[in-house]
């Protein structure tokens, strides 16, 4: 499996943020306030003082009108920066888990396809069905769609759409570092859900991924998604870190 820090790593490549600016060790990520993993510091090795790495931060982020927010994972440094942050009045948001497989189990689990098969379409760039289908199930408002866009078109990766003449039923994204995929962005249209049509975005995406060498696929869920993890359980995905985020009240 992969290790915790190298997980932290991964996923910062796999959805990247427009600018970010080294701190003795931190990875102050900045992107116009969408998202919090593009809005927080990925804090990968300890600073030398870290009260004045504390202040910089806050006043960073302050001037570029974005609140002030850490990913805290088990790989943290320093160790005890949660409790810090926690001190210092920053409350805990979306505690989540990563998990990984191998991708030949996953595609050994999924399940068979429907009738008829669903058509899915893997290119490298998302088109406007997909992204349209992208933010009406996950936007979060029309002022900060670009910026999101702006996120998924960073770095390598391939999109996956099921789609007829006008509409996309399902899209998905998968982020490729390395021997590693990063599952992104797995959504359904609400009227076209229980037809399978997530497995067959699945399916699609790592697929393509085994052509192009990767071996792992890994993914991030909410700790509280009791559906999505049940079918991440089904499909061989295992915990192997986790994280949460602490944003300045």
């Amino acid at each position: 499996m992969i290790a915790e820090a190298r997980m932290d790593a991964l996923m910062n490549q796999g959805w990247q943020a427009a600018d970010s600016t080294e701190l003795d060790g931190w990875l102050v990520r900045r992107n116009a306030g969408v998202t919090l993993r593009a809005n927080s510091v990925l804090p990968a090795s300890a600073p030398f003082d870290l009260d004045k790495a504390l202040e910089y931060v806050e006043n960073l982020y302050v001037a570029h009108d974005i609140r002030p927010s850490f990913q805290i994972s088990p790989a943290v440094q320093p160790s005890d920066l949660d409790a810090h942050l926690e001190a210092r009045g920053y409350e805990v948001r979306n505690p989540t888990l990563v998990q990984c497989a191998p991708i030949s189990d996953v595609l050994a689990k999924l399940p068979a396809p429907t009738t008829p098969t669903p058509d899915v379409n893997i290119s490298t760039t998302p088109s406007t069905l997909w992204t349209d289908c992208w933010w009406s199930v996950d936007g979060r408002g029309d002022d900060t769609r670009a910026a999101a866009e702006e996120i998924l078109v960073r770095g390598n990766a391939l999109y996956a759409t099921v789609a007829n003449d006008r509409r996309a039923q399902a899209i998905g994204r998968l982020a490729l570092v390395d021997d590693t995929a990063g599952l992104y962005c797995l959504a359904v249209d609400k009227d076209f859900r229980r037809r399978g049509l997530a497995s067959a975005v699945i399916h699609g995406l790592l697929h393509a991924a085994t052509d192009r060498g990767a071996k792992w696929v890994w993914l991030s869920v909410l700790e509280d998604n009791a559906p999505a993890r049940a079918l991440y359980d089904r499909l061989g995905f295992r915990t192997v870190s986790r994280y949460h985020y602490r944003v300045k009240a």
